[in-house]
């Protein structure tokens, strides 16, 4: 089971055809998650020239950074 991400948790992007690599949780929405959407709205640390520095992402293609690594 994957867990839930929350505003604050570092995250990368596990897209293919996203460029996007690491980012952070800005903020949830609920309601979306709830309706299986993307609901995590994520700044991404050093985006692709281009690319915005913040959009709407599912947690299908999210995975949090472990510190302990």
């Amino acid at each position: 089971m994957k867990v839930r991400l929350k505003v604050g948790d570092l995250i990368i992007n596990t897209h293919a055809l996203d460029r996007c690599g690491l980012g952070i949780i800005v903020e949830v929405d609920q309601k979306a998650l709830d309706d299986w959407s993307a609901g995590y709205f994520v700044h991404w640390c050093n985006p692709p020239k281009g690319i915005a520095k913040q959009s709407w992402s599912s947690d299908r293609w999210l995975e949090k950074v472990d510190a302990n690594r």
